[in-house]
């Protein structure tokens, strides 16, 4: 890394602060402009598409209502109908008066059922066998044959024309249409045709102009032939036009498709051009944006670079004089607060050196005061020491081997508790110091002892020292009476790996009062006696073992005392690596 940092030139921290202000301000250019391009892309597309859904929905349900007033109309015209049970009367009369009379009734009865819908316009019955119309309410186009419809729905007797020109002579309205084949009592086969002026071209037009997008409306039958389409350049009819689902993108276009109710496909269709059209001008305006935040991108880095130079250039400079031993302060003020306080926290540095340069010389020379004051310390326990000695020598050859016990027991008691003694602290070891001590006070007190020690490997066990002796002396000067009886009992549960330690005599026991004051860990004036040794233990556990020990203790007036040691058993190995 060291390297690389090297060979691309990253390795002082002016570089450093550029290249990631760099970094950032492109990254952040990029994120916004990748936020702002998911947000303008999905609202444009749900816009679009809602739209699209909305605008293609309203037509079909406008050409769902014009087929079914048409398919109305052709019922009345079946022979069940009243219009069809007069063309059955008209086309079995036998004159030309009652024929015409039954004309009338015809184009009366058929004005009634048109009332209704406005856009109605040309109703016939058609003669397939020759041709012509044996009734029609409006001229016919010239060259008119069925065959010319553009059917895109029905089956069997009935069907539905997509959009087409009106079959009469003097309308050039776009009507979309139904026929019908009939069958009367004298077997006279018919076809009844009724169309409706339909607006789909105006409106697809006006929506058009309207959004700025060139829509396109096609219908398709069941086979996808395309049978209409408002735009022959998207598709033309006669093309096929397979779709799956209800939207999608085909061939340049973003299409919604939907079902009539008489089974006929309609489709919007909008060339994918302008359907993107929002989002090729956001990326023109974004190119804009970069190019102007690159610019001040590039702007601010110098501004930054001739701040930031200036003020590390001085405290290069104060780093080289500091190195050569120059102690003295100085005073700048480059007009950033930062370097200013850099400069001024330079300055404390250089005196708190200076003041810890004259502390080192001070405690150099206390330091052989000290080494002769720890001589003088260490000679009082020696002299101790040889002193005891002397007198246990002094009991052996005067044969007097009760005080020759007790000093030898003193001197053992003494060297643990000063520590003088080598090794590292175990059960055995605390047991073995408080037999003895508890056989030095036995030597003075008439007292009674119960140990009940288990035997077993964690004997060998690491322990914190002297905690043991401080608790048993509690119970003997300030528990027991004469003739008392103290119970020791040391036992290890192998399962949870800890040791409990019970201690208990039946003397003049604590008040509550007393138990609250030795439970506070902060030492008291009114903590003697039981107080200050078991403050002693509690801070040895704590130091030794954190707060995996735990120390009880139970009493009550003239009823003894119970101190209850729970402490877990390290192994030597696990002891020493602490």
């Amino acid at each position: 890394m060291h390297k690389l940092r090297n060979r691309f030139g990253f390795s002082s921290l002016r570089k450093r602060i550029m290249v990631l202000l760099t970094v950032g301000l492109v990254g952040f250019a990029i994120l916004m402009a990748s936020v702002s391009y998911n947000a303008i892309y999905t609202m444009q597309h749900d816009k679009i598409k809602t739209s699209m859904a909305f605008d293609l929905y309203q037509q079909t349900s406008k050409l769902n209502q014009t087929y079914n007033n048409l398919l109305q109309v052709t019922q009345q015209m079946t022979p069940e109908g009243t219009v069809g049970n007069l063309m059955a009367s008209y086309i079995t009369a036998k004159d030309s008066y009652s024929q015409r009379l039954l004309s009338l009734d015809i184009a009366y009865n058929i004005g009634l059922i048109t009332f209704s819908n406005p856009a109605m316009e040309l109703v016939m019955y058609y003669k397939p066998a020759s041709g012509q119309a044996s009734y029609s309410n409006l001229p016919l186009r010239e060259g008119f044959t069925l065959q010319s419809l553009p059917d895109v729905a029905g089956m069997g007797e009935l069907k539905y024309q997509s959009p087409h020109k009106s079959l009469c002579r003097f309308s050039d309205d776009q009507v979309v249409s139904v026929t019908r084949e009939v069958r009367f009592s004298d077997d006279t086969q018919l076809v009844v045709y009724v169309e409706a002026k339909s607006d789909i071209s105006t409106e697809m037009n006006s929506l058009t102009e309207s959004l700025s997008m060139p829509y396109a409306l096609v219908f398709t039958d069941s086979a996808g032939m395309v049978t209409y389409s408002s735009d022959s350049k998207a598709f033309a009819a006669g093309e096929q036009l397979r779709l799956s689902g209800e939207s999608g993108v085909t061939d340049g276009y973003v299409w919604n498709r939907m079902t009539g109710d008489y089974g006929y496909g309609i489709t919007l269709l909008l060339p994918v051009d302008y359907y993107n059209h929002e989002l090729y001008t956001w990326k023109n305006h974004m190119y804009w944006i970069l190019a102007i935040a690159l610019l001040m991108m590039f702007m601010l880095t110098l501004l930054l670079r001739r701040l930031i130079n200036r003020p590390f250039l001085l405290i290069e400079k104060e780093m080289r004089t500091f190195g050569k031993g120059y102690m003295g302060t100085s005073q700048y003020r480059t007009g950033i607060d930062e370097f200013d306080r850099i400069f001024h926290q330079f300055n404390i540095m250089k005196r708190q050196i200076q003041q810890l340069i004259m502390d080192v010389e001070q405690k150099e020379k206390r330091r052989h005061q000290l080494e002769i004051e720890k001589l003088a310390y260490q000679i009082n326990p020696h002299f101790l020491m040889n002193t005891l000695n002397s007198v246990r020598w002094m009991a052996a050859m005067h044969k007097q081997a009760e005080i020759e016990k007790f000093v030898s027991s003193l001197i053992i008691l003494l060297n643990y508790n000063l520590g003088k003694s080598e090794g590292t602290a175990t059960f055995r070891s605390e047991i073995e110091i408080m037999r003895t001590y508890l056989e030095l006070q036995q030597m003075r007190h008439d007292f009674e002892v119960r140990l009940d020690i288990e035997e077993g490997g964690y004997l060998d066990s690491p322990v914190a020292r002297f905690i043991l002796q401080p608790i048993v002396e509690n119970a003997v000067c300030h528990g027991l009476d004469d003739n008392g009886k103290l119970e020791i009992r040391v036992a290890a549960d192998e399962t949870v790996q800890t040791v409990r330690i019970m201690i208990r005599d039946d003397g003049k026991g604590l008040s509550q009062e007393t138990l609250d004051l030795l439970q506070r860990d902060t030492p008291d004036q009114q903590q003697t006696g039981w107080g200050i040794g078991l403050r002693y233990v509690r801070s040895m556990l704590e130091s030794f073992y954190g707060q995996k020990a735990r120390m009880s203790i139970e009493s009550m007036p003239n009823q003894g005392t119970t101190v209850t040691l729970d402490l877990p058993f390290l192994h030597p190995r696990k002891e020493r690596a602490n």
